[in-house]
C-alpha cells in the first residue's frame, strides 16, 4: 500500500504543480491593470516548490534529485520575500527596492550553492545503498540549518504576524481577502516549521508540499472568486496624511503627538519638530476651546493667521476602555467662507439700500406668528409710504384691509387661494393732489406675498396720446384706412401721374396659425417697417386691414413704379427673425397707374388689388427667379 502511495504521490505533485503554475499565469493576466503582481509570483513559487518535490521525492537519480532540490530551495527562499511584499502592499506601501535586494542575498546564495552542490556537497550528499542512491536531508547541513531556515522562517513569520497585526488598519472591504490569504499562508508555514525545525513527523516525507496540494481548492477560490490580487490598500495613516484639512492629535497635556501633512504646512514645521510642543500658547481662544472640548465635541471659528480664519473642531480621544487619551483637533480653513459671507452681507445691504431708495413702492405682507389670520405689512420702503400714506404715519404693522387704495380684496382673493399666483392690475390714486396711475404687481413669497407699486402715469399719458391718434394703425404704426384716405387723396390730386400699389403677405394665415398670433403681429410690424424703409418721404403707406397694405407713389412713371415694386417684393422676401425663429414669407403686389387706370383713390386701390390677385397665378419659383417679369405681370391691364 505504501509503495503504491509513493508511486502516486509524485504524479499528484506534478499535476498540482501544473495547476498552480496555470493559476499563476491566469492571475498575472487578470491583474494587468494593477501594478501588483505579488500574488501571481507567490502562486508561481508554490507551483515551483511542488514541482521540485515531485522531482526529488523518492528520486534515485542524482540529476533529478538535484533539479528538485534547486526548485524547492529557490521557492523556499523567495516565498518569504514575496509574502513580505504582499504584507507591505496591503498596509504601509510597497517595500523599497534596496530592501528587497538585501533580503534576496540569502536566497540567491542558497540558489548558487544548490546549483553548484555536486562540487562541494554543502546542501546535500548522496550515499550508495543496496536499494540505490539515498540523499541526505537538509537538516543535516550547517547552511540549511543555521542560515537558510532562520532566514526563511523568520522573514515569513514576521510578515504573517505583521500583516495580522495591521488587519484593523486595512479597509474593511479587503479584510476578508487578507484573512483568507493569511490562512493559506499560515497552514503550510506551520506544517513546514513543525517538520523541518521541530522534527515532528518523518523527515523525508514532503509534508509541506502535501499541505499545499490539499490547499489548492482554497488558493483557487481565493484567486478566482475573491480576487485577492485585486485590492486597493488603504491604511489609516495614508488617509490621515491625505485629508485636506489639518489634523492635530494632542495628548492629555495638550502636547502634539501627531500631525498630518496639511497640519505641518499650517504650523510651518515638520512633524518631528512639532512632537512634544504645546500647540495653542499664542492662541488663547483656541486653548479655551480645547479646555471645553473635554466634555464633548466643540466647533468654533478662530483667527489663527493674519486674514486667515480656521474652524476648529475639537473632540476627546477615547481609548478602547473609555480612558482619556487626549484630543483630536481638525482645523478647516474657512477664510473663503467668511469672505463669501461678508460679500453676501454687503450684497444684502446693497440690495436693501436699493430697495429702500427705489422709485417703486415695495411692500411685504405676512400673517403674524401669534395666530392672527390677517395679513399685515412687515416691510414698506419710502416710495410705498409716499404712494399710500402721503408721508404721514407708517405702513408696517397695518392690516392689508386698511390699505384700501390697493383694492385689497383683489390681492386677498388671489393669495388666499390654494394655488396663489402672480397678479397685476392698474388703478389711479391721488398723490400730492395729483392723479397718479399705479400698476400693482403681487408675487407670492413662500407663505407671504410682496406687492410692488410702479408709477405708470407717463405710460398712461402716452397711451392716451396714441389712442387719440386715430389715423395710425396701432399695430404697425403706419397709417390706417382713415389716415390713408386723408393723406393719399391730396397726393393724387396734386400730381398728373403716379401709381398705387397693393400688397399682401403670401400664406400669412398659415404662418399665423403655425407660430401664433404674437408671431403674426410681429411679422406684420416687420413687414410694415421694411415697406417704409424702401419708400420716399412723399409716398403714402397704409395698412388697410389684416396683412393688406397699400402705397401711393405720387409723380412716378411706369418704370419708376416697376422699380419700386420690384424692390419692395425683393425686400419682403428676405427671411424674418421672429421670436428667435427664422420665418420666410414672400409678398405679392399689384400695380395700378394713373391716369391710365383712373384718378380716384379707391378705384385705383381696387384695380391694384385685382392686379395683385392676377399676379398670384405666377408660380413661386418663377416669381423668385425673375422679379422683373413678375412685376410686369402685376401691372393692371
Amino acid at each position: 500500500m505504501l509503495e503504491q502511495f509513493d508511486q502516486i504521490l509524485p504524479t499528484t505533485f506534478a499535476l498540482c504543480a501544473t495547476l498552480y503554475l496555470w493559476l499563476a499565469v491566469k492571475v498575472s493576466r487578470e491583474s494587468t491593470q494593477s501594478t501588483n503582481n505579488a500574488i501571481s509570483y507567490f502562486l508561481f513559487l508554490i507551483g515551483a516548490m511542488i514541482a521540485g518535490t515531485a522531482f526529488s521525492y523518492n528520486a534515485t537519480d542524482s540529476n533529478l534529485f538535484g533539479i528538485g532540490r534547486v526548485l524547492v530551495l529557490l521557492s523556499g527562499g523567495f516565498l518569504p520575500i514575496v509574502f513580505y511584499s504582499i504584507y507591505r502592499q496591503y498596509t504601509i506601501g510597497p517595500p523599497h527596492g534596496l530592501v528587497l535586494a538585501v533580503l534576496s542575498v540569502v536566497p540567491l546564495a542558497t540558489l548558487a550553492l544548490a546549483i553548484s552542490n555536486p562540487l562541494h556537497h554543502l546542501l546535500w550528499t548522496s550515499v550508495e545503498t543496496s536499494t540505490g542512491l539515498q540523499f541526505t536531508s537538509g537538516n543535516e547541513h550547517v547552511w540549511i540549518r543555521q542560515v537558510f531556515y532562520p532566514y526563511a522562517y523568520g522573514l515569513f513569520g514576521y510578515s504573517v504576524v505583521a500583516l495580522a497585526g495591521r488587519t484593523p488598519t486595512i479597509a474593511f472591504a479587503h479584510r476578508r481577502k487578507v484573512l483568507v490569504l493569511l490562512v493559506c499562508a499560515v497552514l503550510p508555514f506551520g506544517v513546514s516549521l513543525a517538520n523541518n525545525v521541530l522534527n515532528i513527523g518523518p523527515i523525508g516525507f514532503p509534508f509541506t508540499a502535501t499541505t499545499l496540494v490539499l490547499l489548492l481548492p482554497l488558493y483557487w477560490w481565493a484567486s478566482i472568486a475573491l480576487r485577492v490580487y485585486d485590492f486597493s490598500p488603504l491604511a489609516y495613516q495614508t488617509m490621515f496624511d491625505h485629508v485636506r484639512d489639518p489634523i492635530i492629535v494632542l495628548d492629555k497635556s495638550q502636547r502634539i503627538i501627531s500631525a498630518n501633512v496639511p497640519a505641518q504646512g499650517l504650523l510651518k514645521s515638520p512633524e518631528q519638530e512639532l512632537i512634544g510642543q504645546c500647540l495653542w500658547e499664542n492662541f488663547p481662544e483656541a486653548k479655551a476651546l480645547l479646555d471645553e472640548s473635554k466634555n464633548g465635541d466643540l466647533t468654533e471659528t478662530v483667527r489663527m493667521q493674519t486674514n486667515r480664519y480656521f474652524e476648529l473642531n475639537s473632540a476627546p480621544l477615547v481609548g478602547p476602555a473609555g480612558q482619556d487619551q487626549g484630543t483630536v483637533v481638525v482645523c478647516r480653513d474657512v477664510t473663503e467662507r467668511k469672505q463669501a459671507l461678508k460679500a453676501l452681507a454687503d450684497s444684502e445691504h446693497l440690495i436693501r439700500s436699493l430697495v429702500e431708495h427705489s422709485s417703486n413702492g415695495i411692500l411685504r405682507f405676512a400673517k403674524a406668528s401669534s395666530g392672527d389670520e390677517k395679513y399685515r405689512c412687515t416691510f414698506a420702503n419710502k416710495a410705498s409710504e409716499r404712494f399710500l400714506q402721503d408721508g404721514n404715519g407708517t405702513l408696517v404693522g397695518m392690516p392689508i384691509e386698511k390699505l384700501w387704495l390697493l383694492e385689497p380684496n383683489k390681492l386677498l382673493d388671489n393669495f388666499t387661494n390654494a394655488t396663489p399666483g402672480s397678479i397685476s392690475y392698474e388703478l389711479p390714486v391721488s398723490v400730492g393732489g395729483q392723479e397718479t396711475w399705479l400698476r400693482i404687481v403681487g408675487e407670492p413669497v413662500g407663505q407671504d406675498f410682496s406687492v410692488t407699486l410702479i408709477d405708470v402715469t407717463a405710460r398712461k399719458h402716452n397711451e392716451d396720446k396714441i389712442l387719440a391718434d386715430a389715423l395710425r394703425d396701432p399695430l404697425t404704426g403706419v397709417l390706417n384706412r382713415r389716415g390713408f384716405e386723408q393723406n393719399a387723396i391730396p397726393a393724387i390730386e396734386n400730381c398728373e401721374q403716379g401709381a398705387v400699389l397693393y400688397l399682401d403677405l403670401n400664406h400669412f394665415k398659415t404662418i399665423n396659425d403655425r407660430f401664433g398670433h404674437k408671431a403674426g403681429d410681429a411679422l406684420l410690424k416687420a413687414f410694415g417697417h421694411r415697406l417704409e424703409y424702401c419708400l420716399r418721404p412723399e409716398d403714402v403707406l397704409a395698412r388697410l386691414g389684416g396683412d393688406e397694405f397699400s402705397i401711393v407713389l405720387p409723380g412716378v412713371d411706369i418704370e419708376d413704379a416697376k422699380h419700386i415694386a420690384e424692390r419692395l417684393v425683393e425686400t419682403a422676401s428676405e427671411a424674418y427673425i421672429i421670436q428667435g425663429q427664422e420665418i420666410e414669407c414672400a409678398a405679392s403686389v399689384g400695380i395700378a397707374l394713373m391716369p391710365e387706370h383712373g384718378n380716384e383713390l379707391w378705384q385705383l386701390v381696387n384695380i391694384a388689388d385685382q392686379a395683385m390677385y392676377n399676379a398670384k397665378s405666377i408660380s413661386k419659383e418663377e416669381a423668385a427667379n425673375d422679379r422683373a417679369a413678375y412685376v410686369e405681370a402685376a401691372i393692371a391691364s
